[in-house]
């Protein structure tokens, strides 16, 4: 009986230190969860989130925290899991940047930069009418060769070219502007952060835009077309649609294209023009 009473508190000491091996695994795992390519990967890019991480990233803005050093900080926090086991709160959000910035330094400034860059800017929904779109990430395409759809695309009620207005989702600079065999007539706007929005298959300019000319969120860029994928002024190959892609520069000016679906899902509910 002796025996059995000594063996108590050694059972409840292995007992304790394998919680805390535990905890410490997972506390390693979410630090690692940070690496220097992760704004690169497929689990970003993919940009997987869900209505209740969209509600609790618009109650955790409202506390003055912008939304990509939000998501920077709790996506790999939370290995990149959405909707989160529990509602994100603010000091889930500190306890993350807080451990990441001490621990990952250089590789959270890398991921915060990637992260800010399509999030920080985004303000209006390109398109006042209303329009439906789906989460076709990586769905195949062949014009052009064998490739994955990097953006989304926005439809109309009515497959009217030219009636339907397209809005600046950020403000910004003017980059690129005319025709691509794949867009059509595109244009595309470098917002502050680095981001750059990519608009495709206008059917018209609103006005004779320049490259360097400065865009408001919310100025009318064009009208919804379906031009495209052919020589210059080709259409009628497809439905009138909105195509809006979102990239940002990597190190090596390389643009890195990231799903445009659960942000144009966040403008849709809280666009700051609606």
């Amino acid at each position: 009986m002796k025996k059995f009473w000594v063996g108590i508190p050694v059972l409840f000491i292995l007992a304790l230190l394998s919680v805390v091996l535990k905890i410490q695994i997972s506390h390693h795992g979410k630090l690692m969860n940070l690496s220097s390519d992760l704004s690169f990967s497929d689990k970003f890019r993919r940009m997987d989130l869900s209505d209740q991480a969209l509600t609790s990233l618009q109650k955790l803005e409202e506390s003055g925290y912008p939304k990509g050093r939000l998501l920077a900080a709790l996506l790999p926090w939370n290995n990149f899991q959405t909707p989160p086991k529990v509602p994100w709160n603010l000091e889930t959000f500190q306890t993350a940047y807080d451990e990441f910035a001490s621990y990952r330094g250089r590789e959270f400034e890398q991921f915060l930069k990637s992260s800010e860059a399509v999030w920080n800017d985004i303000q209006v929904f390109p398109v006042q009418d209303k329009v439906t779109y789906e989460n076709s990430w990586m769905s195949k395409r062949n014009f052009g060769g064998n490739r994955g759809h990097e953006g989304c695309d926005l439809m109309p009620a009515k497959n009217l070219r030219n009636f339907y207005p397209v809005r600046s989702i950020t403000h910004g600079v003017v980059e690129k502007i005319g025709w691509l065999p794949q867009g059509g007539y595109r244009m595309g706007i470098r917002s502050p952060k680095g981001g750059y929005f990519y608009y495709a298959h206008f059917s018209s300019y609103f006005q004779d835009f320049q490259v360097g000319q400065e865009i408001s969120a919310g100025d009318i860029l064009g009208y919804m077309g379906d031009t495209g994928y052919g020589p210059e002024g080709t259409q009628g190959q497809f439905d009138v649609h909105l195509h809006v892609g979102i990239y940002f520069t990597c190190k090596d000016q390389e643009e890195i294209s990231v799903n445009p679906y659960w942000i144009l899902r966040y403008l849709e509910e809280w666009d700051d023009f609606r």
